[in-house]
């Protein structure tokens, strides 16, 4: 348990700061809104059934324009709907008066209405049409101008995209305009009912970015930002969030480590900006940090599951948009929390309309994995154990499994031949594939729901998901149910109060076994069976390490294991609830200048229950209090210790977020555009933890407790196992920050942004609590210019940012954590852990600087956008060598510095775009390169890593160097002669090589005869291009070292991807393509993944283990052929039969192979029903579509999964799912 002890009054000190802020800011405000000409207002409309008098009051108050006209020519009753957005005061008018017949006038700040003279046209004999407007998809636009061209006769559509229009019989033309639309111009001649579809104008529409904070014009945008829409990930049939990114993003990488239900990938933006601190982007969910879930240690950091990160449970069709910021003039406004990139995902909400139902169902179906590694069959194993007993000698019988344990018992007399015989060839008929037996073809389902619409006065979106996920392991099952309602009211036309409750209830169910089924799938002998002849559970002996004994009559400490019985009878429970409830108000004081505050109470809740049954190999590897009596290598646990065990854990976090903000916006005589944003927020986080275990569990009766070992045993025996029964940790999290934007822009041309933000932390000290954070952005949109107006380049801007982010790494403190445990001394508690505090203990520090061009050709039929950027984050936290007369050796201290730099690059091209078809492709390409420019741990130079004693390469930083890079030896096969493996001198090696052989005469006969045996030594009289490396002596020649050189890159050099989009009428077709060139990944290596590689937990990491030891289990059939005797060819080094294989401890190029690979990430096809067809049975819309995970991957990659990175993790599935959508 910690306590922390700290004061913090980071709120009071501020406090005077915030008055004045507000008192000038307003002061401010007042002077600048009496100074701006209204002129250049913008309209914003949305009125239902109103008549005249109501419109021309809701233009007086947003213009301050008065109205003249004459009541009696006026038809006061007629009514009309109006829906526009950010139009002129001339466009307004048009729309607005044309369906009254009126036109006007402007003098000085009065507009004069008068009824337009009626042609003979208008007096013709009139006839009713009838119409609906939908865009391409079908669905319908409300608000769209319907004007019969040459008069004033003229409508709009109602909320249902249905108009309705008097127009002279004979031929006529009728005029559709919508914002953000192509114009459409319709002959209507006789026709009683019209369907018009219209299209985007991409030259014309304002893309606009979501920054969380505010919503900014692309034109208007001087940072890196990307964005995908609900259109997108509707065309793609995605399902979570990590897929809407995959290779959808330039800069942007996300790996998938484990396909396991409830896990996802890991994202990472414009590489890693730290040594080893945390390097996820922050997300924001509808304008606040994500704060649910509840951390698993007191840094406050989530574990990168569902089950603790929120990310996860928000569905894909709740999502309006994600928007991802890249650089420090996008992603500034955020601080200190930053430097890794921001992901803005906004959920959706109401609209005017009528209630629209909506119901999306998915049934999905993931394949069984199957290992395509050439293993060993039955026969070849066996095999493979009697060669190494008959090389090796039987004393290595233990090392071996069934068939190398029989054949000693037969060497030694204990079993006749005949019994051999039979045991052997019902071993060798026996081929069980274990992935059949431990995975399945997974059945899941998701449901959602959801009701929109609104009136004027309020809006409302409510959705109800409910989600049920089976693993590909049998054990394997999550579920997930979530509500998210949304409710915006306006009391009166400048007030906006919303309110928004989610909540999330999860469960996922899995096993507890001590045995990973997916390694036991790999490594299991396929001689070994699930069941024996009567159906039960058959014995595994072979799988389990130092298993072997002659105390027991079996022959073996523990002689039931069967993995289908651990994953049946152990278990492991998690549930967890988050829920929130945010409270927003907007209120628009004059036009442009606007206050909001924003508030979100969160809370959350995590259980974890693990239950394991007694008399499993679980309970037995588990059970710690009789261990402290039964000891020793050969000792065996008496079975009435094997007791079972139950461990539960809860936590909760609860945690508040606050921002209040005041945004004004005006325009200068229409040239000059003005935004200002002031906002003041802060978070709050509060979370604990608590569990127990107890090492005695039945489930039937659920009886619990802790085994009787009679009055032999001491108290002092089993303290420390008493002492891990219980845990608790607490901790928090707060932070407090005053920030503000200021943009200007001239005549859309020239945009300046800047952006100030100041953090403070409780986990920093009072020295360096507030960090000072700023971007300054510049644009220039050449393709406003005049001059350049052209039908060939219909975009061209030109952007740049300089500023900076941060971050904080809460694993150092500027006070002590002290850890009390439940030991006593005479009376008192005592500290059992104690870290030293650092008062001058600082925030992360990144300097971004980006470079960025925006072109559009052909009307936005082909877009390009490219980005450079250099980045610098300093002071990085890391242990820091101090004098051992400060009373330590380290202080957790700021020292290091990474310098990130990279380019990207998009583009997407609209091939083909008509009403009935459209084809279109865009791609990314992403180019990274992190280098470590200070850090006391890395290497000064590749001289300095090669010097080092301990090096045995790997992933070695050095200074100057990209951050990831491998060294290691370069093998050359294996020597004939010795059995040694082989490696390849450098430059600098033949140097050493060729001062050894000048020596040569001064060295001991038995070190000439060593060097000259072992292959090490190969010529006297001239230096081979490689030499042979002696396995099991811990000589380390001169020349080895040296002969350490570059293999690759961990980190991929190039990353990116492609999708196409295709429709024909309602049919849609998409694919999503990712991948990753130009780095190495860690090869299958069963020396580190084996389950009885009996190194410990660090030299298992880098693969320090012999080949005898893990000789147990199955092994791939080229071991088939390992070096045997003096002569024998082959690529498989001699194995070592001291235990000590300090080969195996060393990075060599064999251990790796190229990552490159292609991914088929995502592919669609999709089908509407035709709006009409649909409306017949009831239905608004109807698509059916069906979309297909994980297809196709062409790499040259031999291990498990190359998208994992190589890791030996639950592998990814190929996933089909069937989707249906229906409106109402």
């Amino acid at each position: 348990m910690k306590k922390i002890y700290h004061t913090s009054n980071c709120f009071k000190r501020f406090e005077n700061h915030l008055k004045f802020s507000i008192i000038s800011l307003t002061i401010l405000f007042t002077t600048l809104s009496a100074n701006a000409i209204t002129e250049g207002t913008k309209l914003t409309l949305s009125l239902k059934d109103s008549n005249l008098p109501t419109i021309l009051k809701e233009i007086k108050n947003q213009t301050k324009y008065d109205f003249m006209y004459n009541s009696k020519e006026i038809d006061t009753n007629k009514k009309i709907s109006v829906e526009l957005k950010n139009v002129t005061l001339d466009s307004a008018l048009k729309v607005c008066l044309t369906p009254f017949g009126l036109t006007y006038t402007i003098k000085d700040k009065i507009i004069i209405l008068k009824k337009k003279t009626v042609d003979h046209i208008a007096q013709a004999i009139q006839s009713m049409v009838n119409g609906v407007v939908k865009d391409k998809q079908g669905a319908t636009l409300p608000g769209v101008a319907v004007v019969l061209k040459g008069s004033v006769l003229g409508t709009v559509t109602d909320p249902n995209g249905r108009f309705k229009i008097n127009i002279p019989q004979g031929k006529n033309i009728l005029s559709f305009t919508f914002i953000g639309m192509k114009p459409v111009q319709r002959e209507v001649e006789g026709e009683q009912f019209v369907n018009v579809t219209m299209e985007e104008d991409v030259a014309e529409l304002d893309e606009v970015i979501v920054t969380g904070m505010e919503t900014v014009k692309r034109d208007y945008m001087t940072g890196s930002a990307s964005v995908i829409t609900a259109k997108d990930l509707r065309s793609q049939g995605i399902s979570s969030i990590d897929r809407i990114l995959e290779g959808t993003i330039a800069g942007l990488n996300s790996t998938t480590l484990s396909g396991a239900p409830g896990t996802r990938a890991k994202i990472t933006i414009r590489g890693e900006n730290n040594l080893t601190g945390r390097t996820e982007p922050l997300w924001i969910v509808d304008g606040l940090p994500l704060m649910s879930g509840v951390p698993e240690n007191n840094t406050g950091d989530y574990a990168g599951t569902i089950m603790q990160d929120g990310v996860g449970n928000i569905m894909p069709e709740d999502i309006e948009s994600v928007t991802i910021l890249k650089d420090a003039s996008a992603a500034a406004i955020y601080g200190a929390k930053a430097a890794n990139g921001v992901i803005v995902i906004t959920t959706k909400k109401g609209f005017r309309s009528k209630t629209q139902f909506n119901y999306t169902g998915n049934y999905s179906l993931a394949e069984a994995p199957r290992l395509h590694m050439d293993f060993m069959n039955s026969r070849e194993k066996l095999q493979y154990e009697k060669d190494i007993l008959e090389t090796y000698g039987l004393s290595f019988s233990n090392w071996t499994g069934r068939g190398g344990y029989l054949y000693k018992q037969l060497l030694e007399g204990y079993i006749t031949q005949d019994k051999y015989n039979t045991e052997i060839n019902r071993l060798k008929n026996t081929n069980t594939d274990w992935f059949k037996v431990l995975f399945r073809t997974a059945h899941s389902h998701s449901h959602n729901i959801s009701i929109r619409g609104g009136s004027d006065e309020m809006t409302y979106y409510t959705s109800v998901n409910f989600q049920e996920k089976n693993g590909i392991l049998l054990s394997n099952k999550y579920t997930n149910a979530g509500i998210l309602m949304k409710l915006d009211y306006r009391p009166i036309k400048n007030l906006i109060l919303a309110v928004d409750l989610s909540a999330n209830i999860r469960k996922s169910r899995d096993h507890a076994s001590a045995v990973d089924p997916f390694k036991y799938a790999i490594f299991a002998n396929p001689y070994e069976r699930p069941y024996d002849e009567n159906g039960k559970y058959a014995a595994d002996l072979s799988y389990l390490g130092t298993n072997y004994t002659e105390t027991t009559a079996s022959g073996y400490k523990y002689d039931s294991f069967n993995i289908l019985q651990e994953l049946k009878e152990t278990k492991q429970s998690q549930d967890g609830l988050d829920a929130s409830l945010t409270f927003n108000v907007r209120y628009d004081i004059i036009p442009g200048l606007t206050i909001s505050s924003i508030i979100r109470k969160g809370a959350s809740y995590n259980t974890t229950t693990t239950e394991i049954e007694a008399g499993t190999y679980t309970s037995y590897n588990k059970e710690t209090f009789a261990k402290q009596i039964y000891k020793g290598s050969d000792a065996v646990l008496p079975a009435q210790y094997n007791n079972g065990e139950l461990s539960e854990s809860s936590g909760k976090n609860f945690n508040w977020s606050i921002r209040n903000q005041i945004d004004y916006s005006f325009n200068i005589k229409k040239a000059h555009l003005f935004s200002i944003l002031v906002a003041n927020e802060i978070t709050s986080k509060k979370f604990n933890n608590f569990g127990y275990t107890s090492p005695m569990y039945y489930g039937d009766y659920r009886i619990t407790g802790v085994p009787d070992f009679g009055n032999e045993v001491s108290y002092e025996t089993l303290r420390a196992q008493v002492g891990n029964m219980f845990n608790t940790s607490t901790g928090q999290d707060r932070t407090v920050s005053f920030l503000g934007t200021f943009r200007y822009g001239y005549k859309d041309r020239y945009i300046l942004n800047f952006n100030y933000r100041a953090d403070g932390a409780d986990a920093i000290g009072d020295a360096n609590r507030f960090t000072p954070l700023w971007s300054l952005g510049l644009r220039y949109n050449l393709h406003h210019e005049k001059f350049f107006k052209n039908d060939i380049v219909t975009e061209l801007s030109i952007r740049g940012s300089y500023g900076y982010t941060g971050n904080i790494d809460r694993t150092a403190y500027p006070f002590s954590t002290i850890t009390i445990g439940s030991d006593m001394y005479e009376g008192n508690r005592f500290a059992t852990g104690f870290t030293y505090p650092n008062p001058s203990v600082g925030w992360e520090k990144k300097l971004d600087r980006n470079f960025g061009i925006d072109l559009g050709l052909f009307k936005g039929k082909i877009n390009f956008t490219m980005d450079y950027y250099n980045n610098r984050t300093e002071d990085i936290l890391e242990n820091l060598s101090i004098p051992i007369s400060t009373g330590r050796s380290s202080v957790k201290a700021n020292g290091g510095t990474v310098e990130n730099s990279g380019i990207e690059f998009f583009l997407n091209i609209r091939w083909i775009n008509r009403e009935d078809l459209t084809f279109s492709t865009s791609g990314n390409i992403a180019r990274n390169k992190n280098i470590i420019i200070r850090s006391e741990h890395d290497y000064e130079s590749y001289k300095d890593a090669i010097s080092s004693s301990v090096l045995k390469g790997g992933v070695v930083n050095v200074i100057g160097k990209e951050t990831g890079s491998i060294y290691g030896w370069k093998t050359a096969g294996v020597d004939p002669l010795t059995g040694n493996p082989r490696y390849y001198l450098t430059p600098d090696g033949k140097r050493a090589y060729a001062q050894l052989l000048d020596r040569w005469d001064n060295l001991s006969e038995s070190s000439k005869q060593t060097y000259l045996n072992s292959g090490a030594v190969t010529s006297l009289n001239s230096v081979p291009d490689y030499v042979s490396f002696d396995r099991d002596a811990s000589m380390s020649p001169d020349y080895f070292r040296p002969s350490m050189q570059y293999l690759g890159r961990s980190n991929p050099k190039y990353v990116g991807g492609f999708n196409t989009y295709f429709r024909y009428k309602n049919i849609e077709f998409s694919t999503q393509w990712s991948y990753k060139i130009g780095h190495i990944i860690p090869s299958f290596n069963d020396l580190q993944n084996a389950p009885n590689n009996w190194g410990n937990a660090g030299q298992a990491a880098i693969g320090y283990a012999s080949d005898l030891s893990v000789s147990g289990t199955n092994r791939e059939r080229r071991y088939l052929t390992f070096w045997k005797t003096r002569g024998d060819v082959t690529d498989v080094a001699r194995f070592v039969t001291s235990g000590n294989d300090y080969w195996s401890g060393y990075a060599i190029s064999e251990k790796y192979e190229k990552g490159d690979y292609l991914r088929l990430s995502n592919i669609a096809i999709s089908y509407r029903l035709p709006a009409e067809v649909a409306q017949r049975f009831g239905m608004k819309n109807m698509a059916l579509s069906f979309n297909a995970y994980n297809l196709l991957t062409f790499t040259k990659y031999r291990g498990l999964d190359v998208g994992t990175g190589g890791s030996f993790s639950y592998p990814t599935s190929r996933e089909y799912n069937i989707k249906l959508s229906v409106g109402f």
